[in-house]
Protein backbone atom coordinates (compact mmCIF):
# COMPACT_ATOMS: atom_id res chain seq x y z
CA UNK A 1 0.00 0.00 0.00
CA UNK A 2 1.41 3.37 -0.96
CA UNK A 3 1.68 6.47 1.52
CA UNK A 4 -0.60 8.17 -0.28
CA UNK A 5 -3.48 5.38 0.27
CA UNK A 6 -2.30 4.86 3.92
CA UNK A 7 -5.35 7.00 5.19
CA UNK A 8 -7.84 5.82 3.02
CA UNK A 9 -10.34 2.70 3.35
CA UNK A 10 -11.15 1.37 0.14
CA UNK A 11 -14.60 0.33 0.73
CA UNK A 12 -16.40 3.65 2.16
CA UNK A 13 -13.59 6.66 1.87
CA UNK A 14 -13.13 7.12 5.56
CA UNK A 15 -9.51 7.98 7.22
CA UNK A 16 -9.71 5.07 9.37
CA UNK A 17 -5.90 6.09 11.42
CA UNK A 18 -7.43 9.51 11.71
CA UNK A 19 -10.72 8.32 13.39
CA UNK A 20 -8.94 5.81 15.72
CA UNK A 21 -6.57 9.05 16.65
CA UNK A 22 -9.33 11.13 17.34
CA UNK A 23 -10.81 8.42 19.32
CA UNK A 24 -7.61 7.73 21.66
CA UNK A 25 -7.90 11.95 22.38
CA UNK A 26 -11.79 12.01 23.45
CA UNK A 27 -10.23 8.72 25.14
CA UNK A 28 -7.62 10.44 26.79
CA UNK A 29 -9.62 14.04 27.82
CA UNK A 30 -11.84 11.70 29.62
CA UNK A 31 -9.62 9.91 31.64
CA UNK A 32 -7.83 13.53 32.32
CA UNK A 33 -11.33 14.97 33.17
CA UNK A 34 -11.81 12.10 35.65
CA UNK A 35 -8.08 12.08 37.26
CA UNK A 36 -9.21 15.85 37.73
CA UNK A 37 -11.15 15.32 40.68
CA UNK A 38 -8.19 13.81 42.23
CA UNK A 39 -5.92 17.23 41.55
CA UNK A 40 -8.65 19.85 42.85
CA UNK A 41 -9.97 20.30 39.57
CA UNK A 42 -6.44 22.57 38.57
CA UNK A 43 -5.85 19.77 35.85
CA UNK A 44 -9.50 20.31 34.15
CA UNK A 45 -8.06 23.05 31.77
CA UNK A 46 -6.06 20.77 30.11
CA UNK A 47 -8.52 18.28 28.72
CA UNK A 48 -10.80 21.66 27.88
CA UNK A 49 -7.37 22.54 25.83
CA UNK A 50 -7.33 19.54 24.33
CA UNK A 51 -11.10 19.95 22.93
CA UNK A 52 -10.31 23.49 21.65
CA UNK A 53 -7.38 21.94 20.18
CA UNK A 54 -8.49 19.25 18.35
CA UNK A 55 -12.19 19.54 17.66
CA UNK A 56 -11.81 20.74 14.48
CA UNK A 57 -10.70 17.29 13.26
CA UNK A 58 -13.62 15.67 13.93
CA UNK A 59 -16.14 17.75 12.53
CA UNK A 60 -18.89 16.10 11.11
CA UNK A 61 -18.66 12.89 12.71
CA UNK A 62 -19.79 11.20 15.48
CA UNK A 63 -16.78 11.80 17.69
CA UNK A 64 -17.31 15.65 17.29
CA UNK A 65 -20.82 14.94 19.90
CA UNK A 66 -17.79 13.91 22.30
CA UNK A 67 -15.55 16.95 21.90
CA UNK A 68 -18.69 18.95 22.91
CA UNK A 69 -19.78 16.60 25.65
CA UNK A 70 -16.57 16.88 27.21
CA UNK A 71 -16.33 21.05 26.66
CA UNK A 72 -19.92 21.13 28.42
CA UNK A 73 -18.96 19.09 31.23
CA UNK A 74 -16.07 21.57 32.17
CA UNK A 75 -18.89 24.49 31.88
CA UNK A 76 -21.63 23.05 33.78
CA UNK A 77 -18.70 21.71 36.61
CA UNK A 78 -17.15 25.35 36.46
CA UNK A 79 -20.41 26.96 36.61
CA UNK A 80 -21.11 24.81 40.17
CA UNK A 81 -17.37 25.18 41.61
CA UNK A 82 -17.70 29.20 40.84
CA UNK A 83 -20.82 28.89 42.80
CA UNK A 84 -19.30 27.10 45.89
CA UNK A 85 -16.49 29.20 45.72
CA UNK A 86 -18.22 32.58 46.18
CA UNK A 87 -20.99 31.42 48.70
CA UNK A 88 -17.84 29.17 50.38
CA UNK A 89 -16.70 32.54 51.66
CA UNK A 90 -19.94 33.37 53.69
CA UNK A 91 -20.10 31.99 57.05
CA UNK A 92 -22.32 29.52 58.28
CA UNK A 93 -25.47 29.94 55.75
CA UNK A 94 -23.39 29.96 52.90
CA UNK A 95 -21.34 26.84 53.77
CA UNK A 96 -24.75 25.37 53.26
CA UNK A 97 -25.12 26.30 49.92
CA UNK A 98 -21.28 25.49 49.59
CA UNK A 99 -21.17 22.43 50.31
CA UNK A 100 -23.81 20.74 47.96
CA UNK A 101 -22.80 22.65 44.76
CA UNK A 102 -18.85 21.32 45.39
CA UNK A 103 -20.90 17.70 45.59
CA UNK A 104 -22.98 18.52 42.73
CA UNK A 105 -19.90 19.91 40.40
CA UNK A 106 -18.08 17.00 41.03
CA UNK A 107 -20.80 14.74 40.36
CA UNK A 108 -20.91 16.27 37.33
CA UNK A 109 -18.03 15.25 35.96
CA UNK A 110 -18.13 11.87 37.35
CA UNK A 111 -21.75 11.22 35.71
CA UNK A 112 -20.57 12.58 32.48
CA UNK A 113 -17.36 11.02 32.39
CA UNK A 114 -18.86 7.47 32.95
CA UNK A 115 -21.96 8.25 30.21
CA UNK A 116 -19.43 9.30 27.59
CA UNK A 117 -16.91 6.89 28.30
CA UNK A 118 -19.06 3.94 27.55
CA UNK A 119 -20.73 6.20 24.68
CA UNK A 120 -17.47 6.34 22.97
CA UNK A 121 -16.49 2.78 23.93
CA UNK A 122 -19.87 1.84 21.85
CA UNK A 123 -18.79 3.85 19.04
CA UNK A 124 -22.18 5.88 19.28
CA UNK A 125 -22.19 10.03 19.68
CA UNK A 126 -22.54 11.29 23.01
CA UNK A 127 -25.33 13.89 22.23
CA UNK A 128 -28.51 12.88 19.97
CA UNK A 129 -28.62 13.70 16.16
CA UNK A 130 -30.49 16.91 16.33
CA UNK A 131 -28.37 18.65 19.84
CA UNK A 132 -24.95 18.14 17.24
CA UNK A 133 -26.02 20.89 15.48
Amino acid sequence: MSRKNFFKNNSNGTDLPALNSNKNIVSLVYIIQFLSLFTAGTLLLVPLFMNYIFRHRTRYTWLDSHFRWQIQTFWFATLFYIIAIVFGVIPFLGWIISAPCFVIATLIIIFRTYKGWTTLSKELPALPENETT
